[in-house]
């Protein structure tokens, strides 16, 4: 990634008092004197101040600096989530308290806090060369850091505050909770059958792509591994349920991004025949097929080798148009990438659960025009700005899915940013609700350990079928 270099600007030597001749000779110049210095001097200000401004405004940070000055610690979207562990609290109707940059950078390499995420997103356009998709969080919490950004300690009612023994009891609450949004989980879930919903499973990396490690200058847990686990345990509790489940990966083989999604898109493309939910005639359909077997074929991430398919560039074109417009039918797939997440700090831990909305992929692209060089390539199209996406659909199930992983388990109440919009390519390029769950920091010593225990895998998958579950009784499907 590229940053911006603005040119230095012209400064000019002003003479002190007494340095020229002329002015101890003729005092009555002085005065006029002192004028034109203060004017260059005012100039000058004036000039820094508006290139700066220049330079903020066009590299998109100045909403940043607005909002550190306008913005109170209890209006800021980023990370805030009580402590509580109930479940329903992190659901909100509208207001995204999401973040709209990760901030993330790739395994090993700290990032800046204020940084946009350009390799971050190198990778979500156009593949890594590597075949690596998994990143850091470089938010470093600690003494010196936002004290917006940590979590505030539990502060429940106590009934013996009551003078009056007759007095009704207050629920008890996080003082964080009430922040005026209005979903919450339903209080009866009925038997949690699944029959009838499909679930696509993503388990991340695999094969040369391990994902995020540990220890990091001397591997000995692959976070690949623990991906597939996880995803089998919840594959195995979705059947339980009545789930028809698709894995991407089946074993620890390199399976790239355009592969998957390519996948995915065969896998609608069934459905929806046998739905009779096709908007095209099924020569199309077996047009759409063709190519869609190409990236499969390919198994490759970058715009040079053609893995990249009908899903290179930016934007969406018309192929992908259609596959999108046939996928928003599909109320009752979803589809889910299973990861997990890693600090070179080490001082972060728990659970993140990410999505992408139309704003964070168009913010993503509109990066990449202004500063990577792959978009200059003749074989990169460069389309119109796609509007159209289930934004809040791919909200509801991140919070959904939070809230369920950290209300069952509550050492997995994460210190980082719970649910954030961000532009993962597994979740950008096709038309179904989805998201990509972080289940844990493989660098954090507590989350490594517990990782390891079954009955957390088992507890993780009976959380993810309940979210599952949980998201479908609120859309009311």
């Amino acid at each position: 990634m590229t940053n911006q270099n603005t040119s230095p600007k012209d400064r000019r030597k002003v003479p002190s008092e007494g340095a020229s001749s002329n002015a101890s000779k003729s005092p009555k110049k002085s005065p006029m004197r002192r004028l034109v210095i203060a004017g260059l001097v005012a100039a000058v200000t004036f000039s820094v101040i508006a290139g700066g401004i220049f330079y903020l405004s066009k590299s998109g940070k100045i909403e940043k600096v607005r909002s550190h000055f306008s913005s109170s610690s209890s209006s800021r979207e980023l990370g805030e989530r009580s402590s509580s562990g109930k479940k329903g609290e992190f659901y909100n109707s509208g207001k995204s308290r999401a973040t709209e940059k990760s901030g993330k950078t790739k395994l090993g390499v700290k990032g800046d806090q204020d940084a946009d995420n350009d390799f971050q997103n190198d990778i979500d356009l156009y593949g890594d060369p590597d075949g690596y998709d998994e990143f850091i969080d470089p938010y470093t919490l600690d003494e010196n850091s936002d004290p917006d950004l940590i979590d505030e300690p539990e502060d429940y009612w106590d009934p013996e505050d009551y003078a009056d023994p007759d007095a009704a009891v207050p629920e008890k609450k996080n003082k964080k909770e009430n922040d005026g949004t209005d979903y919450s989980l339903p209080q009866n879930t009925g038997d949690y059958d699944l029959t009838g919903y499909t679930i696509i499973l993503d388990p991340g990396h695999g094969g040369r792509d391990t994902g995020c490690v540990f220890p990091f200058d001397n591997p000995k847990y692959n976070e690949c591994d623990f991906n597939l686990r996880i995803a089998k345990k919840v594959e195995k509790e979705l059947k339980a349920r009545g789930a028809t489940v698709y894995m991407l990966r089946t074993d620890n083989s390199w399976v790239s991004l355009y592969n998957r999604l390519a996948q995915t898109h065969l896998i609608c493309l069934d459905i929806a025949e046998r739905e009779g939910k096709l908007p095209f005639s099924k020569e199309r359909a077996n047009e759409l097929r063709s190519l869609l077997q190409t990236s499969i074929d390919i198994n490759e991430d970058t715009v040079a080798s053609g893995g990249m398919g009908i899903m290179v560039g930016s934007g969406v074109g018309e192929d992908l148009n259609d596959l999108f417009e046939m996928e928003y039918k599909l109320d009752k797939v979803l589809f889910l990438s299973i990861h997990l997440n890693s600090s070179e700090s080490r001082t972060l831990h728990g659970n993140s659960i990410f999505y992408v909305t139309d704003d964070s992929a168009i913010e993503s692209e509109r990066r990449q025009m202004r500063e990577n060089s792959e978009f200059q390539r003749s074989d990169f199209p460069i389309r119109e700005e796609y509007y159209g996406r289930h934004n809040e659909d791919n909200q509801l199930l991140a919070c959904c899915l939070y809230d369920n992983i950290v209300g069952n388990i509550p050492e997995f109440e994460t210190n980082a940013h719970p649910v954030n919009a961000d532009n993962y390519a597994v979740l950008r390029e096709h038309g179904l609700t989805g998201c990509l769950i972080e289940t844990a920091f493989l660098s954090d010593d507590n989350d490594r350990a517990m990782l390891q225990q079954e009955d957390t895998l088992n507890t993780i998958a009976s959380s993810v079928s309940d979210a599952v579950k949980m998201y479908f009784i609120q859309k009311g499907n």
